[in-house]
């Protein structure tokens, strides 16, 4: 009894990480925000961009990251529902957005 109740203790962090790892809507929601310095809900109509068509969604078993198809760099990362933007400097690029955004959230 002791051996299943070690095992299940040992094996639900995994099963809970794998079940709650971010998707590819939720890293571009995060990688927008933290281009535009926002914290309101994005729109429908930004997912449908071209730029995100730049972007490469990896899923690793418990850890999801999106990366530039073009310089094969991490632009972020995530885990159990945290997600880091990595390049902070990408969707400003992709969007031509101002990057006086970034540079406030970055002082």
């Amino acid at each position: 009894m002791k051996k299943w109740i070690f095992l299940a203790v040992v094996i639900a962090p995994f099963v809970y990480a794998n079940y709650k790892k971010p998707l590819l809507i939720n890293h571009q929601q995060k990688i927008y925000k933290a281009a535009t310095g926002s914290t309101e809900a994005v729109s429908e109509t930004v997912y449908a961009l071209p730029p995100w068509e730049g972007l490469e969604f990896v899923d690793w078993k418990f850890v999801t990251a999106t990366r530039d198809k073009n310089k094969q760099s991490l632009v972020s990362y995530g885990i159990v529902d945290y997600i880091k933007v990595v390049d902070g400097e990408w969707a400003p690029k992709a969007f031509g957005l101002n990057s006086k955004g970034v540079d406030e959230g970055a002082r």
